[in-house]
């Protein structure tokens, strides 16, 4: 009898939703199955801070035909500033420390916080949590980091 080769791959959920979507952004809760037809299906329940409510616009006012002869509404409350992700907040406490600082050839932190999105391939810091595989980038950086303090 002829033995049989398999191949076996383990991954995460988080880890193929972040390979098939990878703006997915933040999310509470995933949940991926197959459905009785054999599709993949994949459940995103997005943080309510990240939903985005559809306004419809206020008719007019009464003798008003247009809309933008009346001054605009005050703002009622301050914008609520975006919660920082791990990853983000671990490379801006990078961008304080000195010896990262010099890794990354830069003399103050303002200048490190430019030059670290390049590094870790990403447009913004906010971006490296928004998947696994960018999160990775900033691990890779510090990795980097490590071996170039022992040198």
């Amino acid at each position: 009898m002829k033995p049989t080769v398999i191949d076996r791959y383990a991954f995460t959920v988080d880890e193929v939703v972040a390979a098939i979507l990878p703006n997915v952004g933040y999310r509470r809760e995933m949940e991926l199955r197959i459905d009785a037809d054999g599709y993949v299906v994949i459940d995103i329940a997005h943080a309510p801070s990240q939903t985005v409510e559809a306004k419809q616009p206020e008719p007019p006012a009464k003798g008003e035909d247009f809309p933008g002869d009346s001054p605009p509404p005050a703002p009622s409350e301050p914008p609520l500033e975006r919660p920082q992700g791990e990853a983000e907040q671990e490379a801006r406490a990078l961008c304080v420390t000195p010896l990262f600082r010099a890794f990354l050839e830069v003399k103050t932190e303002e200048a490190a916080l430019r030059v670290l999105p390049g590094r870790c391939h990403v447009e913004k810091l906010e971006d490296l949590d928004r998947t696994k595989s960018k999160a990775l980038n900033l691990r890779y950086l510090i990795e980097e980091f490590e071996a170039w303090k022992i040198v």
